[in-house]
């Protein structure tokens, strides 16, 4: 019975990866204002924010401000991604929709967080496409959307071995979705 006891107080470890902080990802982080060179953004305050023109212009009218490119704007420059979502079996009629509601939860997500991105969306054939993101979570959040939005569809989550932290979602439409579609 004592042993029993003692089995639940004493800890137990359980290895799992840390999660990459963010001065891991992006270094230590910089000191006072600087400009990204491509998208505009101001870093300061330790983070990155997308600035009205008007305070933009107060901003560097009171502050010396260094040039620079963002971490957004790095990753797209180096082809790199943190967040990949491969769509299959489109079907034809939602086609403009979903691209819609794709680039709309992107730019929504740009809004809160500039550096929070889609970067691409190609369209491999007519019906599967592929869609990079800056970040691992906003791929998922596209295609938790996609999921709610279609009924039919069914979502797979896999994540790239420590210490990357690529997320990969293959969102597929099920085929009988179009076909009792087609009837109706």
């Amino acid at each position: 019975m004592n042993d029993m006891r003692k089995m639940f107080k004493k800890p137990h470890n359980i290895a799992l990866y840390p999660e990459r902080t963010e001065f891991q990802e992006f270094g230590k982080p910089a000191r006072g204002y600087r400009r990204c060179r491509v998208c505009n953004a101001i870093y300061y305050d330790k983070s990155w924010h997308r600035e009205k023109q008007a305070r933009l212009h107060r901003l560097l009218s009171l502050h010396k401000i260094w040039v620079a490119t963002c971490p957004a704007c790095q990753m797209i420059r180096d082809h790199e991604f943190e967040g990949k979502i491969m769509i299959e079996n489109i079907p034809a009629r939602f086609q403009d929709e979903l691209c819609h509601l794709i680039k709309g939860f992107g730019a929504r997500a740009y809004e809160q967080d500039c550096q929070h991105r889609i970067i691409a969306v190609t369209k491999e054939d007519k019906r599967a496409w592929i869609v990079t993101t800056t970040e691992n979570q906003l791929a998922e959040k596209i295609a938790k959307k996609i999921k709610e939005v279609f009924d039919k569809v069914e979502v797979k989550t896999s994540y790239s071995r420590a210490p990357d932290d690529v997320e990969r979602v293959r969102v597929s439409f099920k085929p009988f979705y179009e076909f009792e579609n087609k009837r109706g």
